[in-house]
């Protein structure tokens, strides 16, 4: 059965499957499916599963890690035939911290008809370690998905802002900020904006604005200064301001959420808080304690500590002979923060919310 929650007026479906005594069943099966699973919104019904299937190495030989995990349409049944944008992201169980390990969130446009013929939607290679085996030797594999469809997203707010932010017509609003590596022709396309927008979204970032009279840039009435950021990560503030939304969190989180604490911008630090949240692993968790300490953001300090509880790869990290750098540093410039999250580190934890069907292969 789904679990499901409100997000946006728009729902999201989890569905959780469990792959049971993992490594025998891998070995053994050349391809493994889920059990079909529907979702259903707005007079649409949709039919899904979830499979895993396997590269081949060089000599033609079954790769058993990583997994290809594929998400598959299977069938719909609708009212009214039309296009839906469909986003959906996977996870992994991690049994040593009872925590989803989770990919980047995807995104596809989808032609929805009365069908039943079977349709590959999307893939993700994952790498299944030791730490997703849980004591019954099972994995437990996650997919959420939304399914938006057309006609209500293009009338939405964020939509039509999302139009009036390509829309260079009225715009009076220079930005400047720094060309990084990855965006070598930033200046070939400036960011310019509604200074009106920016008004209302930032009383801070308003304070910046400065009137100007530029020969280069007719029209032009405002100069926005932001030499500390970089053009992409101000494109996506500019696209925050805007619509609410971030197309690359997965990048950028981390450093639009010291940016949003200074110009005030309290949706973006909510969504930056529950990526990084999201996006936690032990690689990463020394890095977002440091950033969630130096912002005063309590909902993610505590999650990054939450997480540390019991892991004993995080526990190897900070080992005084094999410590990482990140964790070098942090024992460096903030050694109270280290010493909190050492005593996080091998303490008892209470789970995560994890619920299961007990003795089935899905649970909600």
């Amino acid at each position: 059965m789904f679990s499901c929650f409100q997000v946006a007026s728009e729902l999201v479906f989890r569905k959780i499957w469990k792959i049971k005594r993992f490594h025998h069943t891998i070995k053994k099966r050349d391809l493994l499916d889920s059990p079909e699973f529907r979702c259903s919104v707005n007079g649409m019904t949709t039919f899904w599963n979830i499979s895993v299937r396997f590269w081949k190495g060089a000599n033609g030989k079954k790769v058993t890690n990583p997994l290809v995990i594929c998400l598959n349409l299977t069938g719909s049944e609708t009212e009214e035939t039309g296009q839906a944008r469909v986003r959906f992201q996977f996870g992994v169980w991690n049994a040593h911290i009872k925590h989803w390990e989770c990919c980047p969130i995807a995104s596809v446009v989808l032609n929805l008809q009365n069908t039943k013929e079977l349709l590959s939607v999307g893939y993700k290679s994952l790498g299944v370690m030791e730490r997703h085996i849980d004591p019954d030797k099972d994995v437990k594999i996650m997919v959420k998905i939304q399914i938006i469809q057309s006609d209500e997203e293009v009338h939405s707010l964020s939509q039509d802002m999302a139009r009036l932010m390509v829309n260079e017509e009225s715009k009076d609003t220079l930005i400047e900020c720094y060309c990084d590596s990855e965006n070598k022709d930033c200046e070939k396309t400036p960011l310019i904006v509604h200074s009106w927008i920016i008004r209302t979204r930032s009383d801070k970032l308003a304070t910046r604005m400065e009137e100007q009279s530029d020969g280069k840039n007719k029209g032009m009435k405002y100069l926005l200064c932001l030499p500390e950021y970089s053009y992409g990560v101000v494109n996506e503030l500019v696209r925050y301001i805007y619509t609410d939304k971030v197309d690359c969190a997965d990048k950028y989180a981390a450093k639009l959420l010291p940016i949003s604490i200074v110009y005030h911008l309290q949706g973006l630090k909510g969504l930056c808080e529950r990526h990084l949240i999201e996006s936690l692993t032990p690689a990463n968790v020394a890095n977002i304690l440091l950033l969630a300490d130096q912002c005063r953001c309590e909902n993610l300090r505590k999650a990054a500590l939450h997480y540390c509880e019991g892991s004993d790869e995080i526990k190897g990290n900070v080992h005084m002979a094999g410590k990482t750098l990140a964790w070098r540093v942090m024992e460096m410039v903030n050694p109270d923060l280290f010493m909190e999250a050492c005593e996080s580190i091998g303490s008892s934890s209470s789970n995560l919310d994890s619920p299961g069907t007990p003795g089935g292969s899905w649970s909600d």
